[in-house]
């Protein structure tokens, strides 16, 4: 027996032997690249600015890490891969690499970067926010071939969002007032999606608000539960506990309570009962099932055994919830009935329902989350939130631009054609106008007053948008803009004013959402030393005091990426009216597309209907706006291995003639929506890179 074991260690010692010597290979391998070809090219073209000394750009590369994926320079390798690869790096005035030596650096580098950014393989926890969705290589996601099946996120407990949380009984908004009732699951706001599975948890305070909730709420919602069980003078049987149980998670949960349920409900109102008496073990009870962790969570987690990648599917019921989460901010009674008789079991199936769920939207909500989607993705109702004095004429009416907006994104989208091309080029606004029901109104005549707007109808609100003061009002809508002046949401008042300041225009925030939004790009953080103001300069239009801030060595870096795209909107004052002078002087509008690496075409542009008509055109910023659906209707950034879902989303939308219907229909019913990856990540996917 002991020569046997012997054996066995020394084969086992040999294998180990052998398997840390294929492992040593390969890395000694990546060293002496790393220091043949790597590290001469830094010391000959980069490092007489960039040492510790110089950092040009606030950028040294003395030193620099060169585990990309492990060491703490992922964001320097980023700036250096991106520079070299425009030729912003070395300058152009300094001696230049042949191409065969960028080359070689661009491909190391790129060649780190997407071993980071497998599924299972984040560099660190923030490249999970949607800010940092941007950071996956677009040619890998959508150009180059494919490695292997979708591989999916991990399994997830993902927190209710307020929607959600505000249609149980424990959240309802209609008691908040009533009843001192706060919202302990508040998502946070900003630029990009709120609702992320990675950004939320719930702490030592928000489990006491909650609990505090449920302690209110418990004797209005559940009365007749509570009743039951404290005012009859015996002792409630079983029977009396389960139906009060049975009962409050149909009303909080949707669903019956299993026979696991029942007894540990039941066994916790017993020992409750013990200890304190009746009326507490009731309210404990039922306060209880209002914390379940469905009530305040979304569980993903899969059933079944994995298959040969290490996926498992969600189950029915996790499916159902999904789906209905992923649409609107309640479970859907149609898709938890599919769920029961087997009809979501697969792909197929899902897409059905999803189809089903556009045609004939729920009564209640409808697919509000597809609005959603429009308000996050553009910001526009921020327009609300930025106060503006009176303007020298006219009214600035925030509410009414918004809701004009809306009333313009509802319209293409029950066109259903060519729907982002739409959204970025129509010339074709709604103006003063709403609906009750079936009749449109002016809502203008019906605005309050208040000291900024002192009126209660707006003669001159239809100036705004370029249109002369002697317009008549019309419901014939949407109605086409002057010639020349407008060309979709991004020229249109509502997002031009929430994208602006209280005073000025804000073309560096404007130029950031075209790069990271419509181009797929990535701004760094602002260094928490800059100061980003604009000089004060009567004599100076604000364009030029934008570019004295900006043109510091400094600050180039990031500014020549931005404010070529911000710039042109300089055509419209910040409450968002066409201006062709300023000071006296014409405006000049011109800007350029330019660090992008894809299907658009770049170079100068002579105003902001020229890029709009380039963007809305381009296939490239097609593509980065599924990458944008798929985050938002997902709760997560996309992986190399979400390709295949992308690719396929993007030929969904682009086969139906710009359906943005086709394109959710797509994503929710992709392997990345139903599967979860279960297994390990670096041996499924060296699994999947062979049978690639």
């Amino acid at each position: 027996m002991v020569v046997k074991l012997l054996n066995l260690f020394l084969e086992y010692s040999f294998a180990v032997v052998i398997l840390v010597g294929l492992l040593i290979q390969p890395v000694a391998a990546e060293e002496k690249k790393f220091q043949n070809q790597i590290v001469p090219f830094l010391e000959q073209y980069c490092l007489e600015c960039h040492d510790e000394s110089t950092a040009k750009g606030r950028l040294s590369l003395e030193r620099i890490d060169p585990r990309i994926a492990s060491g703490p320079d992922f964001e320097k390798w980023r700036i250096v891969l991106e520079r070299v690869k425009f030729h912003d790096m070395p300058p152009a005035k300094a001696d230049q690499p042949l191409a065969a030596e960028r080359e070689v650096l661009l491909n190391w580098i790129r060649n780190k970067l997407l071993e980071t950014q497998q599924p299972g393989y984040p560099v660190e926890a923030k490249l999970k926010l949607p800010e940092f969705g941007n950071y996956v290589d677009h040619t890998a996601l959508f150009d180059e071939p494919l490695i292997g099946p979708v591989i999916p996120g991990p399994p997830r407990v993902w927190r209710l969002r307020q929607g959600i949380y505000g249609n149980l009984d424990i959240g309802d908004s209609r008691m908040k007032r009533t009843h001192a009732l706060t919202d302990p699951l508040v998502l946070r706001d900003g630029e990009e999606f709120r609702d992320y599975a990675a950004r939320y948890f719930i702490d030592e305070p928000s489990t006491e608000m909650l609990l505090a909730n449920a302690e209110k709420i418990v004797p209005v919602r559940s009365r007749f539960a509570l009743e039951m069980l404290t005012e009859n003078p015996e002792t409630p049987t079983d029977e009396d506990v389960h139906f009060a149980i049975r009962k409050t998670f149909l009303q909080v949960l949707r669903r019956e309570p299993d026979e696991s349920e029942f007894d540990r409900f039941t066994g916790f109102y017993r020992k409750v009962f013990e200890k304190n008496g009746g009326q507490s073990a009731a309210e404990r009870l039922l306060m209880a099932i209002y914390m379940r962790p469905e009530a305040l969570f979304r569980e993903e987690l899969g059933e079944g055994p994995a298959d040969r990648y290490g996926r498992v599917r969600l189950s029915p019921m996790e499916t159902a919830i999904a789906l209905s989460y992923a649409l609107g901010d309640f479970p859907e009674d149609e898709l938890i009935a599919a769920a029961k008789e087997g009809g979501l079991d697969t792909n197929d199936k899902v897409a059905k329902q999803v189809k089903r769920r556009f045609k004939e939207p729920p009564p209640r909500f409808g697919n509000s989350r597809v609005m959603d989607f429009f308000r996050e993705f553009f910001h526009y109702p921020y327009a609300v939130e930025v106060f503006k004095d009176k303007p020298e004429r006219g009214y600035y009416l925030p509410r009414l631009l918004v809701r004009d907006l809306e009333h313009l994104i509802v319209s293409i989208l029950e066109k259903d054609h060519q729907v982002l091309r739409g959204l970025l080029t129509t010339d074709h606004y709604f103006v003063d106008i709403d609906y009750n029901k079936e009749i449109a109104y002016q809502p203008s005549f019906t605005q309050p007053g208040n000291g900024n707007n002192p009126v209660r109808s707006d003669p001159e609100y239809a100036t705004i948008y370029g249109l002369p003061r002697d317009w008549i009002w019309t419901d014939a809508q949407p109605v086409r803009m002057p010639a020349g002046q407008r060309a979709g949401v991004l020229t249109h008042p509502a997002w031009l004013a929430a994208w602006s300041g209280n005073f000025d225009n804000h073309p560096v925030q404007r130029g950031k959402w075209i790069r990271t939004h419509l181009l797929g790009g990535t701004i760094p953080d602002v260094p928490i030393d800059v100061e980003a103001m604009v000089p004060e300069n009567e004599h100076q239009q604000f364009r030029e005091r934008v570019e004295e801030a900006t043109g510091k060595q400094d600050c180039r870096r990031c500014h020549k990426k931005m404010d070529p795209l911000g710039l042109p909107f300089e055509q419209f004052t910040h409450y968002g009216r066409h201006q062709r002078t300023e000071l006296g002087r014409p405006i000049d509008p011109s800007g350029a597309i330019t660090f992008v690496d894809g299907k658009i075409k770049t170079g100068e542009i002579a105003s902001p209907i020229e890029l709009m008509k380039r963007l809305g055109n381009s296939e490239h910023v097609e593509q980065v706006f599924v990458r944008h659906a798929f985050r938002f209707f997902m709760g997560r950034n996309e992986t190399l291995g979400d390709a295949l879902t992308l690719r396929n989303a993007h030929s969904a939308y682009r086969e139906n003639n710009g359906s943005f219907e086709a394109l959710v229909v797509s994503l929710l019913s992709s392997d990345s929506f139903l599967l979860r990856f279960a297994g390990n990540p670096e041996t499924n996917l060296q699994h999947v890179k062979r049978e690639g």
